[in-house]
């Protein structure tokens, strides 16, 4: 077991511990606050504090011993070789930087506390991120970064050992609209058709008649070519069900649709399913509760589970919404402009509310590329949006961690073949 000293236990100090060591190192290790016990402690052991009792000294930035929300953003030298140090301290300690400061800063998302820059869904912009101004959004470069203080610790304390973590691929797929004309009520079809003929649409005529007969046939209705590839792989898949009010971002049918229900209720029973909480919710938090009865209600099961539309997630407030409706596991962590690690991170861990500045019952998931971000965001071509997504799943295959894939089912239309060829490959070469 591995002792850490430092002169001020706080909530802080006791949450980056348990990531570091626990989360990411799975391996043992004790904190405290005694210098005695500490120097008479033969085992390896580490000292974090302002001053050096120790031979394995990390000199402590004041981060993890304040309990507001600074201001201050860190920095870093722009050029490095394998990820940005920040929070740099003395020349002459074990890393020369904070590295138990860094993975706080960056893992709860503390910047997003301080830049009131929203895009036009209300949403922190990647391009905005200290992680993209630092060229590392695309590496979990917090994994990168405790991978090589645990390599340093060992050399110096062999008898060390990290219990390596297995990586874990998870194949998620957003329903914003599990039908494009069927299930949606006779107003929205009438209004449909109307539009359809004014514009001379008369395939899409034909295709609306056809789903609204059978909804079999809507195109939209790809469930199961999902689940096959999903069963022909052996891949781990979620489905996030936005189940909202009908706005002009939230699409789906009435959630009291008969042919909906019978959708949901089918997907259920082999599938773990969340909650896509509505667009709406973001400033309405107490439709999160509703939309998430609503889904229990039909498909008779708990869901503990979400992953916001838009991926419009408000810190703190839609968290704490979540931890109140007993949501336990999201999975929002990822921007809408660009792939990568928003968190730094590729492994689930805790949430932190740095406001109650306490951590929460809810893990959060780093989702790491999303078909929309590829496609319409960075107007990729198939064969690099492949490159694109190979090179970020190696990444977490190096550090056993866990790559989560954002596809929607519309995405699996005949028209959008070659992305289908894409999410194929994803799944193939998870499993090499």
């Amino acid at each position: 077991m591995i002792l850490i000293y430092t002169h001020t236990i706080t909530a802080r100090i006791t949450y980056v511990m348990d990531l570091v060591f626990g989360n990411v190192l799975n391996t043992s290790y004790k904190l405290t606050n005694d210098l005695k016990i500490f120097n008479e402690y033969n085992l390896p052991k580490i000292a974090y504090t302002s001053l050096s009792p120790a031979e394995v000294f990390i000199q402590s930035n004041t981060l993890l011993f304040e309990t507001d929300i600074s201001p201050t953003l860190p920095i870093a030298e722009k050029e490095y070789v394998d990820f940005p140090r920040f929070f740099k301290s003395s020349a002459t300690d074990f890393l020369g930087y904070d590295l138990f400061a860094m993975v706080f800063y960056f893992a709860t998302r503390y910047e997003e506390y301080l830049n009131s820059e929203k895009d036009n869904h209300q949403r922190f912009q990647a391009e905005k991120s200290i992680a993209y101004k630092y060229n590392c959004l695309h590496i979990p470069f917090l994994n990168v970064a405790i991978d090589e203080f645990f390599v340093k610790l060992k050399n110096k304390f062999p008898e060390i050992v990290s219990n390596k973590r297995v990586f874990n691929f998870s194949s998620t797929i957003d329903i914003d609209n599990a039908f494009a004309y069927a299930n949606k009520g006779f107003k929205r079809n009438l209004g449909g058709l109307v539009k359809d003929v004014l514009s001379f649409k008369f395939d899409n005529i034909s295709k609306r008649l056809k789903s609204n007969s059978n909804d079999k046939n809507d195109p939209y209705n790809t469930f199961e070519l999902i689940n096959h590839l999903s069963k022909e792989t052996q891949t781990a898949l979620q489905y996030f069900v936005l189940i909202g009010d009908y706005s002009f971002y939230d699409k789906n049918p009435h959630y009291k649709s008969e042919g909906f229900q019978k959708l949901l209720k089918s997907l259920s029973g082999n599938y773990t399913m969340g909650l896509h909480p509505s667009y709406e919710s973001y400033n309405h938090l107490e439709k999160i509760g509703i939309e998430k009865k609503r889904l229990e209600d039909i498909i008779r099961k708990k869901v503990t589970s979400a992953r916001c539309h838009f991926l419009r997630v408000n810190l703190p407030e839609t968290y704490r919404e979540f931890v109140k409706q007993e949501i336990t596991d999201d999975y929002t962590m990822i921007y809408a402009s660009q792939s990568g690690f928003r968190t730094g991170l590729c492994i689930p861990f805790k949430w932190f509310d740095l406001q109650k500045n306490e951590a929460a019952n809810l893990t959060i998931h780093t989702s790491v590329i999303m078909e929309g971000t590829l496609r319409d965001y960075n107007k990729l071509s198939t064969e690099k949006a492949s490159g694109t997504s190979l090179e970020l799943l190696n990444g977490v295959k190096k550090h056993g961690g866990e790559f989560i894939s954002i596809f929607h089912n519309d995405s699996f239309v005949a028209e959008q073949k070659e992305w289908i060829e894409v999410y194929k490959t994803i799944l193939k070469e998870s499993k090499v």
